[in-house]
């Protein structure tokens, strides 16, 4: 009786690497599908990773195909299939505030909306890297607030808006009373000086 002692054969194609699809968190892969090969019949599977045409996560993913012949041998083969996400978050910030200081107070206690942001992956990290936060107090002059994306994969989004705030509070000033004397002598009493901000002088 004939013995069937030869195992089929299979071949695989070579590593492939791939971008992200537009706003997908993954690939779209497609390849030549491997077929055994055999002196008798026999049945090509795949094992691991996924079909040709598939999307395919960020990151590499081992595909494997096992064919089998009629008595039980066998032969694999396998490839990698790494996808690059390459996509820049999206961050868009609020528009730039000018407003003016609150009263009696040298700056402006100042609400914000938070940027908005959006990745073709899930959780990127957001963060404030320059500035303060809204409904704080924010002093005269003009203050940057700067924020950063970033996602999985190491990608990074910046933006930027400013916060103006205009000093418009009068300082106010309180003098002595008229002086009359004979004596030569003038103790000229203290000129009080007030203003939100710290006076810079009094002329």
């Amino acid at each position: 009786i004939p013995v069937d002692d030869t195992p089929p054969t299979i071949s695989c194609p070579a590593d492939i690497t791939v971008n992200n699809d537009p706003g997908i968190c993954g690939g779209t892969v497609t390849y030549a599908t491997p077929i055994g090969e055999d002196n008798c019949s026999a049945t090509t599977i795949i094992t691991d990773g996924f079909v040709t045409g598939s999307v395919f996560p960020i990151g590499l993913t081992l595909v494997n195909y096992r064919v089998n012949d009629e008595i039980g041998l066998t032969a694999t083969c396998s490839f990698n299939v790494t996808v690059i996400d390459n996509e820049i978050p999206e961050l868009d910030c609020p528009p730039s505030i000018s407003i003016e200081n609150d009263p009696t107070v040298c700056g402006a206690n100042v609400a914000y909306d938070a940027p908005l942001f959006n990745d073709n992956c899930a959780d990127p990290i957001f963060s404030q890297i320059a500035g303060l936060t809204s409904g704080a107090l924010y002093p005269i002059g003009t203050t940057i607030n700067s924020f950063e994306l970033v996602d999985a994969s190491g990608n990074v989004a910046t933006c930027s808006f400013e916060i103006e705030v205009i000093d418009t509070e009068n300082p106010s000033i309180v003098c002595p009373e008229n002086i009359t004397t004979c004596d030569s002598i003038i103790t000229i009493p203290d000129i009080i000086a007030v203003d939100n901000c710290a006076v810079a002088r009094i002329e």
